[in-house]
């Protein structure tokens, strides 16, 4: 008899079975019965007259059941532990209070939310193919199979209820059978004869299967990246869960339908729960796994962002759906799920003014064409319409003006996304938007009118077309004309000349300038600034006209 096995323990069977690897414990001790010509009763019985009880025996069984059940089919204890929902206990479920001696404990591990519920999931395929039945299944979070790349099945087709959903035995009468088993309600032998291995699962869309690979490794305690960060397990399952439960109340508010087409798929199930206060999400999510599986991925996609703005400008027009009441917006969303610190991180981000600003950006026709939208906002018009409308240095704000004319692109779904299709490095583009967006001094309305006047004040100039020339025109020829009229210039002040022309001239970026083969370093903008402060107003005038090139070809 294996170690730890308990002195009651009068009944072996003459034929084992390990468990598979991910099996729940009732569909092995189904196959262990079949195995062995017994009925599951009977198996049951055995435990039950070995001394041990059967509460909680899927989720989390007393260790003297564990050590019984081990006995009686020869296996050691870790190995039906392993078949238990005890296996996730850290990461998706906290058994932390539950008590196999106490029936009533359990409601401190459905409290949370969601818990395993009445019966379980399948995969046809899974059934058909082994016959066995996954603990994680079971999980609510759990929502598609990534071996069939298919959602998982949550109602039988044919008694319309949840598989395995019998609330007298852990083991189904039918055992180790491929049929549904449900019972009827007409008799104890009026089963559910429906074949498992014929029902059409729903195949699985690429992001739902991401996103059930990232819950999968969860599962198993791999590490995970957050915002771009690393997290335990429990954290991101715990943030995924109530980030997604946040999502699902968002869909249920009026327009939610313009920003994702499973949002539909709530309606019947939220009639069917409604109360005065409305469904409760964070307490059961939707029974049907392909609503489920979206919202989970629509969190997921939120939660792996590369940093907190991309995750925030996903947020934000969720949260834009937040609708008004006493308690505010802020108060509204707290009490719609549990906030942890990424989600408190999050919601804050996503509901700052400079984000609503993003927000609105995202949701306007485009102010320019893109071509006609320097890297840097001209002097004259910074002057003329944002002087008082940060507290940043011009510059900074000349360069944080250009990009919000880009934000309307439809293309520039992120501010790293807009300072891609400019040209500029994509962490200088966050970095001002972070900076410009804090120390804005005007109304968010005032701001917009001002950035339609900037927009009619832009000259028709294609502005990608006069880089590209720049680029292409970087040899010794302009420049040793430039330096023959001007005595005294050096061969090493030629990075120093491009980078005048492109950022006066072209209004680009120093960061982009095609002046060094790599981005310039404090030192190269040093010397870049002493230049440009030795340079004459003659100078200036024949710079222009040596490197500017023809203008006028530009225009549009």
């Amino acid at each position: 008899m294996p170690a730890g096995a308990t002195s009651r323990a009068t009944h072996v069977l003459p034929a084992t079975l390990t468990p598979r690897p991910g099996e729940s414990i009732e569909s092995w001790l189904e196959h262990l019965a079949e195995l062995n010509g017994l009925s599951t009763a009977a198996v049951l019985t055995m435990i039950r007259e070995s001394g041990a009880h059967t509460r909680f025996l899927t989720i989390a069984p007393a260790p003297e059941t564990v050590a019984t059940v081990a006995a009686i089919a020869r296996v050691s204890e870790s190995e039906v532990y392993a078949a238990t929902m005890a296996t996730f206990d850290g990461t998706a479920l906290d058994l932390t209070n539950l008590n196999p001696n106490n029936r009533d404990s359990y409601r401190q591990i459905a409290a949370p939310g969601w818990a395993p519920h009445r019966g379980t999931q399948i995969c046809p395929r899974c059934l058909s193919e082994k016959g066995v039945w996954q603990s994680s299944w079971r999980l609510p979070i759990v929502t598609s199979c990534r071996r069939h790349q298919n959602l998982l099945c949550a109602v039988c087709p044919s008694c319309q209820r949840p598989f395995r959903d019998q609330r007298h035995s852990h083991l189904r009468v039918v055992g180790a059978s491929t049929r549904c088993g449900n019972p009827l309600g007409a008799g104890p032998a009026k089963k559910c004869r429906q074949e498992l291995t014929d029902i059409r699962a729903v195949p699985a869309t690429d992001d739902v299967l991401a996103t059930q690979a990232r819950i999968d490794a969860a599962l198993n305690g791999a590490q995970m990246i957050v915002l771009g960060e690393p997290v335990s397990a429990a954290s991101y399952l715990h943030d995924l869960r109530h980030l997604a439960t946040l999502l699902l109340h968002l869909a249920g508010q009026t327009g939610a339908e313009r920003l994702a087409s499973w949002v539909t798929g709530l309606t019947s199930d939220a009639v069917t729960r409604t109360r005065a206060r409305g469904p409760r999400w964070g307490l059961r999510p939707p029974d049907d796994p392909g609503v489920r599986s979206a919202a989970l991925a629509a969190a997921d996609g939120i939660l792996a962002a590369a940093d907190l703005d991309d995750a925030t400008a996903a947020l934000a027009t969720w949260t834009e759906l937040t609708p008004t009441t006493p308690d505010g917006p802020l108060g509204w969303l707290a009490d719609h799920t549990v906030m942890t610190p990424t989600l408190t991180r999050l919601v804050l981000a996503a509901r700052a003014p400079h984000r609503r600003l993003s927000t609105l950006l995202d949701h306007s026709e485009p102010l320019a064409p893109l071509r006609h939208i320097p890297q840097m906002l001209p002097t004259e018009l910074f002057d003329r319409h944002l002087a008082d409308a940060f507290d940043s240095g011009p510059a900074t704000v000349r360069l944080f003006t250009t990009m919000c004319l880009a934000r309307t692109d439809p293309r520039a779904s992120t501010w790293s996304a807009t300072g891609h299709l400019l040209g500029l490095p994509e962490d200088l583009a966050v970095r001002t938007a972070r900076a410009c967006s804090a120390s804005l001094l005007l109304p968010i309305p005032v701001l917009e009118a001002r950035l339609r006047s900037v927009a009619a004040d832009l000259p028709h100039v294609d502005w990608r077309q006069c880089e590209r020339d720049l680029r292409a025109g970087c040899d010794d020829t302009w420049f040793k004309a430039f330096a023959a009229e001007r005595p005294g210039t050096r061969a090493s002040s030629r990075p120093y000349a491009v980078a005048w022309v492109w950022t006066q001239l072209a209004h680009g970026h120093l960061s982009a300038t095609p002046a060094w083969a790599h981005p310039p370093t404090s030192a190269d903008r040093a010397g870049f600034r002493k230049f440009s402060r030795g340079l004459s107003e003659g100078d200036r005038a024949r710079l222009s006209r040596i490197g500017g090139g023809d203008w006028d070809s530009h225009r549009t």
